[in-house]
């Protein structure tokens, strides 16, 4: 059995790098195939009796059923919604998370945390670690498909989860996990994890995200104040910052590999910087790992935690006065400017602009007031935001998850999706306080550390849809809370076995979870297999095969005749066959679907105007420029 323990937190480690690697699986299709593969494994575990039903700790339940009633209201919220559609999108998101979550309840036990989060940490790292090198190897990596369609921000490393934010943030998740490894592990894998921080920095640094440095910063300032061996993190967090800045420094020193990674200078200058950032590396971990046995075994009692939280309160306080913290958010909260400069990273990095965030976070107050007991309806932001926005920007989310929560779902959603999370940090903090000893407060100290760094991430960021933080989030919320953290036995001691259960009941729970979850897969499925019938649809147009791709936007109608996309293909398609009456049909299907959707009403007003309706298309495109009045594409409409 002994031979058998790296198998879990390699298998950890592999998930979560796959997420990541896919683009950070945000899209409909990468979602919903994690969502089907996790829901088949997890049926399959309960039916070959691999997850033993016994009844998880109170906090998980408290969590889990929170957790399931947000994404049973969701889900309730098509009845509501404009757009049917969006609406069964965010509930499919929910499920895959409070699925995930329940994953971490069920196969976490005090014995195999640690693996856990060792898995976790490993992932990441080597989603960070891929990313710095395929900015310093710009000729063997894959250049970003952000740079296709937002070449303005081109210099921000993204590649490959394709967003700078989503980046920076995964990426801040692992250190507290990796500074857990540095305190606990043998000297060999303390100086690797130390070693990696690094390369992470850099990362970090090229994504200039501004939000990733706070998660990080929050996860590790966290670990600090909450570990017990604080002589042993000190010492880690020391050396690993002396190394990041070293990293930072190499690469601050290669201008075009920062702001102009597609410049040919770039090429030479990332292998000079690759092998410097390596030997950085090496050289940090080597002088932990050295000197590691000692601090890492030296025990603090907890007044200096405490301590040291009140000192950096302290020395926060006296920074915003020092930094004047009233003109500062007034900074913050000002129109974002035009960042155009030869050192936009670098810049970024230091200004105080909010990127237009009070701007989402308002507009989510403003929905908020509008139905403030059940909201608007799950995925009912980005529509309101288009026609009520303050500034021409095109988003789809809030960039925080608990006030998109508010505007959408109103105070119902808002309490059951906080109170989950609220549940995690209340039974990790009470478990930390009763742990036994320093060996079990490290790794709740680590979860606890990792979450909240997590809940930090999705206050100012949409990483609710980015799927791989939020999976890593909902993993260390279901540790939290499960059985892996619990301390309410001596955590070398069996697990109490379960009462007997009747043959009878037994086959009722599983055959329940097989119902269970085939519903869910199939509606996991649908809009899957809606989405992929409208891509071929689109191909076959693309390949002047109309009558398929006519065929195959009927078929993906019929997959969800609720649904928008499928009308707007068919309309398309009708368009595309000179068949105008057809496409105007059509495109009066969707808009009934989805009638806040301003693109509709711009293809209605096309095709309008195709047919010799210009009446009718002038009202048309009044509605389009009434629903997103801001767009630079209505600059001239009259």
């Amino acid at each position: 059995m002994r031979n058998m323990r790296p198998a879990l937190p390699l298998a950890v480690a592999a998930a979560v790098f796959w997420i990541g690697f896919d683009a950070g699986s945000y899209s409909l299709e990468s979602r919903a195939i994690l969502a089907i593969v996790v829901l088949w494994g997890t049926m399959l575990a309960f039916v070959l009796g691999l997850w033993p039903l016994r009844r998880p700790p109170l906090a998980a339940r408290v969590a889990g059923g929170l957790l399931a009633a947000f994404a049973l209201f969701t889900g309730l919220s098509v009845f509501w919604a404009e757009s049917a559609e969006r609406a069964l999108v965010e509930f499919n998101r929910a499920v895959l998370l409070v699925v995930v979550f329940a994953v971490a309840v069920l196969a976490g036990t005090r014995g195999n945390v640690g693996r856990w989060l060792d898995g976790i940490a490993l992932g990441i790292a080597a989603i960070g670690v891929l990313a710095l090198a395929g900015r310093l190897f710009p000729d063997v990596f894959p250049t970003s498909a952000v740079q296709d369609f937002l070449p303005a921000v081109a210099s921000r490393l993204s590649w490959p989860v394709e967003y700078w934010n989503g980046l920076a943030m995964l990426v801040g998740l692992a250190l507290p996990l990796l500074l857990r490894v540095a305190t606990t592990a043998r000297p060999v894998a303390r100086g690797a994890a130390v070693g990696a921080v690094p390369a992470l920095a850099g990362t970090l640094f090229l994504s200039s995200s501004r939000g990733g440095f706070a998660v990080a910063f929050v996860g590790v300032a966290a670990y600090f104040v909450l570990g017990p061996r604080r002589w042993g993190t000190a010492a880690a967090g020391v050396l690993a910052a002396a190394g990041s800045v070293a990293a930072v420094a190499i690469l601050h020193a290669r201008d075009e590999l920062v702001n102009m990674p597609t410049a040919p200078e770039a090429v030479g200058q990332g292998r000079s910087a690759a092998l410097l950032i390596l030997v950085t590396c090496l050289a940090t971990g080597a002088v932990y790992a050295a000197g590691s046995r000692l601090l890492a075994e030296r025990r603090t009692p907890p007044l200096p935690g405490w301590a040291a939280a009140v000192a950096v309160l302290v020395v926060a306080v006296v920074a915003a006065v020092v930094v004047d913290a009233a003109e500062r958010f007034g900074e913050f909260c000002d129109p974002p400017p035009e960042f155009a400069r030869d050192d936009f990273v670098q810049a970024h990095l230091v200004s105080g602009t909010g990127s237009g965030r009070c701007q989402f976070w308002g507009a989510a107050l403003d929905q908020w007031r509008e139905a403030p007991l059940a909201g608007q309806g799950a995925g009912s932001y980005e529509a309101w935001w288009s026609q009520n926005g303050t500034i021409p920007y095109f988003i789809r989310d809030a960039h925080s998850l608990y006030l998109e929560t508010l505007g959408e779902l109103g105070v119902i959603g808002f309490l059951l999706l906080v109170g989950a999370l609220a549940t995690g940090l209340v039974a990790g903090a009470r478990r930390l306080l009763a742990a036994a000893d320093a060996d079990e407060a490290v790794g709740i100290a680590a979860v606890l550390s990792g979450f909240l760094a997590f809940l930090a991430s999705a206050a100012i960021d949409w990483m609710w849809e980015e799927t791989v933080v939020a999976v890593v989030g909902l993993l260390l919320l279901g540790l939290a809370v499960g059985p892996a953290t619990s301390t309410a036995a001596p955590a070398l001691a069996p697990a109490a076995e379960p009462p007997p259960r009747s043959s009878l009941r037994r086959y009722g729970a599983a055959i329940a979870v097989l119902v269970a979850g085939w519903v869910l897969v199939c509606v996991q499925a649908v809009p899957l297999l809606t989405q992929y019938t409208i891509v071929a649809s689109q191909d076959a147009v693309q390949d002047d095969d109309l009558p398929r791709a006519l065929d195959r936007a009927l078929a993906a109608r019929q997959l969800s005749p609720w649904a928008s996309s499928p009308y707007l293909q068919l309309a398309l398609v009708h368009e595309q066959r000179d068949d105008l009456q057809a496409g105007r049909a059509a495109i009066a299907d969707a808009i009934e679907r989805d009638p806040l959707n301003w693109r509709l009403w711009l293809v209605r007003a096309r095709l309008e105007t195709l047919d010799g309706e210009v009446a009718a298309a002038r009202e048309s495109l009044a509605r389009a420029v009434e629903l997103n009045p801001r767009s630079p594409l209505f600059v001239n409409a009259s």
